[in-house]
């Protein structure tokens, strides 16, 4: 039940009445608190609330056509069932707390009688499914059988497909009978199943043509957040060079005033802000200087859009491909300011961002101090800054041997602001650098990025134990372009 949200405060408890156009009963729920939860994506959240009489039974009052989708009936325990409140349809139902599901008797509505079928249908073939794959495991090693049992798959997935596009077919003005066709993916022409690369642009290209976008209800159903999520996360290939203009060609297909348009666009931002993908920043940075800076996203407010333009900007300047801005900070000695685009002259440069107080860095320190002893002939060096700049550090940087250029920012630029002035007036230091945990969007310790030796990042956020792997990947990709190249 983790999908309900309970926003109570939006909703009244309203007794059992025959005429509103909801009625249901449910036996095993007498004398009790019923809730009717609409679907917003993948979530729930409570939309209203009845009491059943003493026979198990309650109603609701009739949705708003622009609120109509997909529903979920909510009982004690929790326990829930789905309803349809679609097509101006009224709905009576029945069913039993011991197997709400299985127990569902329709009445009325033909949205939740396509529904329920279709459950029931699902659920039979499921169990012949299971049998097959049971089957399959106790006939290991016997590939006749095998094939027999993998023919009798596929007939199975032919049925199920048969019966999809016979209820679309039975009932095209139907939500129920679209949410039915919205899960069915596109089926690649035979011609192209043979052409991987042709086959798999084909089918990314008609990836939502099962997806009528302008049907806001879309947004109401489960379906929709699913089939964008694999969209996103699994069938465009995961660069920002390729996400890019696939989601613009997606977001230009909707209406900008629409509740889908909202909703994707919103999404796909919180997608790709939130993303553990090394490099899909960039994607976030992209929707927000698109879509919420232009003022398209009229759903934000004031303070709300001023925070995710502020983080967005904070990722700009430590995107993959990016210069890395110019850091100057101070060694251990606080005299020496040392400049990783003006004093260090290495093919590659680490930078790493740690506190000796952090648990997480007090382990990855000892790894980085190995690698770097492993690999410093290969004309490398790390810039190592601390968030801390007392004696603490200096012991940090003698335990771990640490012996590569240490750097932070000295004690006396927190004391005294006319000094870190001075620090940038005189060509010491740079602002950005005495602000580096903003310039470099660290959020966390330790963070890593990798720059070449024109200081472009090529890799960022990734663990200690990853750095030498990526190297000599990188190196290797480096010296087969050059192949190509000279060829």
């Amino acid at each position: 039940m983790n999908r309900i949200l309970i926003l109570s405060f939006l909703i009244s408890t309203s007794a059992f009445a025959q005429n509103d156009p909801y009625t249901f009963s449910i036996t095993g729920a007498e004398d009790t608190v019923i809730y009717l939860a609409n679907y917003y994506g993948e979530k729930l959240y409570y939309a209203d609330t009845a009491r059943t009489n003493s026979n198990g039974e309650f109603s609701f009052k009739a949705i708003e056509k622009k609120n109509e989708g997909k529903y979920a009936i909510v009982a004690p325990g929790p326990k829930y069932f789905e309803i349809v409140i679609a097509d101006g349809e009224n709905i009576s139902m029945k069913t039993d707390t011991s197997d709400l599901t299985g127990m569902m008797e329709v009445m009325e509505s033909e949205n939740n009688k396509i529904m329920y079928d279709y459950v029931q249908f699902l659920s039979e073939k499921k169990k012949e499914r299971e049998a097959l794959v049971a089957e399959m495991e106790e006939k290991e090693g016997d590939e006749k059988a095998s094939d027999k049992i993998k023919k009798r798959y596929k007939s199975l997935n032919d049925e199920v497909l048969t019966y999809q596009k016979d209820v679309i077919a039975k009932n095209p003005h139907k939500f129920a009978a679209h949410e039915i066709r919205m899960s069915i993916d596109p089926e690649v022409p035979e011609e192209l199943k043979a052409d991987r690369e042709n086959g798999y642009f084909w089918y990314k290209n008609h990836y939502f043509d099962h997806i009528d976008l302008e049907d806001e209800r879309i947004v109401r159903t489960p379906i929709y957040h699913s089939k964008l999520v694999t969209f996103l996360n699994k069938t465009v290939i995961q660069t920002a060079d390729t996400l890019i203009p696939t989601i613009d060609k997606l977001i230009n297909e909707l209406d900008p005033v629409s509740e889908v348009f909202k909703y994707t666009v919103h999404y796909i931002t919180y997608n790709f802000e939130t993303t553990k993908i090394m490099g899909l920043d960039e994607v976030f940075v992209h929707m927000v200087d698109t879509y919420y800076k232009t003022g398209l996203a009229t759903w934000m407010d004031e303070e709300k859009l001023k925070t995710i333009i502020e983080k967005a900007d904070g990722k700009r300047g430590t995107l993959l491909g990016k210069t890395a801005p110019n850091l100057v900070l101070a060694d251990t000695t606080g005299q020496n300011w040392i400049s990783t685009h003006r004093d260090i002259k290495s093919d590659y440069l680490v930078l790493y961002f740690y506190d000796p107080d952090c648990g997480h860095c007090k382990k990855e320190t000892p790894k980085l101090v190995e690698f770097y002893n492993e690999y410093k002939e290969e004309d490398l060096a790390i810039y190592a800054v601390s968030s801390d700049h007392t004696e603490k550090w200096n012991k940090f940087i003698k335990k771990n041997e640490m012996n590569f250029y240490n750097v932070a920012i000295p004690e006396k630029a927190y004391e005294s602001a006319e000094y870190a002035t001075n620090l940038i007036t005189s060509g010491k230091t740079t602002f950005q650098s005495l602000k580096y945990t903003e310039t470099f969007d660290i959020v966390s310790t330790p963070k890593i990025l990798i720059l070449d030796k024109d200081r472009v990042i090529l890799a960022k956020d990734i663990g200690v134990e990853q750095i030498g792997d990526f190297l000599e990947r990188f190196k290797k990709a480096e010296l087969e372009k050059e192949s190509e190249e000279s060829n």
